[in-house]
């Protein structure tokens, strides 16, 4: 005698912050004596994986929510609001020579750079609020105002907390592969500039940044990976950084990171 089983799969997808996704699939077996009851649980399984992977197909709607998850993925707003300041130490081998860095934060718009070799000190980048210097081997480099303030959201660790209130547009541009994993790709352009993020569309991680630069040799490309994210005080930091010019490649690796632990402003003065 055949049975005929009725079957109804409850899919609930919890991936957005507010709402879930429900996907009901229904649908009827009919189970003969001589089919293998493993068969049965065949079909059944595989019902499963569809519902599933219809649910998981959904892609973001807009740059907003590719934006809004990566927020999230690395601590949310709440914590990255709270952050006072931020201090990072890191080195690299740049041909065959190990260069040490440290960078302090202290936000809304404070930052110092500085590059050391053999503890000597080889250059740097200091803003203030208003004025942003950068000195390399002794040649000195002002910006002023709202163009200091976009280098300086290059170099800030959380830039995305304060592009809406800039007016900086952004847009998705579908996906495309990042060391072998689809990542969603979002422009972004302010004042005639445009750059590039691109974000892991599983962890929703940030794991490239690409754009075009002035130099004195004229417009470059350069990319920026971001790897190997760790965290610190509930917030999420990549301690690796691979950079890209033309010939030239360095990559960055994270030594320490102190956060909210006091930064004097004096040390952000532009002498």
């Amino acid at each position: 005698m055949a049975v005929e089983v009725s079957i109804v799969f409850l899919y609930i997808d919890y991936q957005k912050q507010a709402t879930a996704s429900i996907l009901i699939i229904s649908t009827s077996l009919t189970i003969k004596p001589n089919v293998a009851m493993k068969h049965a649980f065949y079909i059944i399984g595989l019902l499963l994986c569809m519902a599933g992977g219809s649910a998981r197909a959904q892609d973001p709607a807009n740059a907003n929510e590719v934006v809004e998850k990566y927020l999230t993925a690395i601590g949310g707003r709440t914590k990255l609001k709270a952050i006072q300041d931020i201090t990072t130490t890191a080195t690299a081998d740049m041909q065959g020579r190990t260069i040490e860095m440290e960078a302090k934060y202290k936000m809304p718009n404070k930052f110092r750079q500085a590059s050391y070799v053999m503890g000597n000190e080889m250059g740097g980048t200091v803003y203030d609020g208003n004025r942003l210097s950068r000195n390399m081997r002794g040649q000195e480099q002002v910006k002023e105002g709202k163009e200091a303030f976009q280098e300086y959201l290059q170099n800030h660790p959380f830039p995305e907390l304060y592009y809406d209130s800039l007016g900086i547009e952004k847009k998705l541009l579908g996906k495309e592969t990042v060391d072998g994993k689809e990542a969603y790709k979002v422009e972004y352009s302010a004042d005639g500039r445009t750059w590039q993020d691109y974000f892991d569309a599983s962890t929703g991680l940030k794991v490239k940044r690409t754009a075009t630069i002035d130099t004195p040799r004229g417009k470059s490309d350069v990319a920026v990976t971001y790897d190997d994210y760790k965290e610190v005080n509930g917030v999420k930091l990549p301690f690796k950084r691979s950079q890209k010019s033309g010939q030239f490649e360095m990559t960055m690796e994270t030594q320490s990171v102190k956060i909210n632990k006091g930064i004097d402003d004096k040390q952000f003065r532009i002498k």
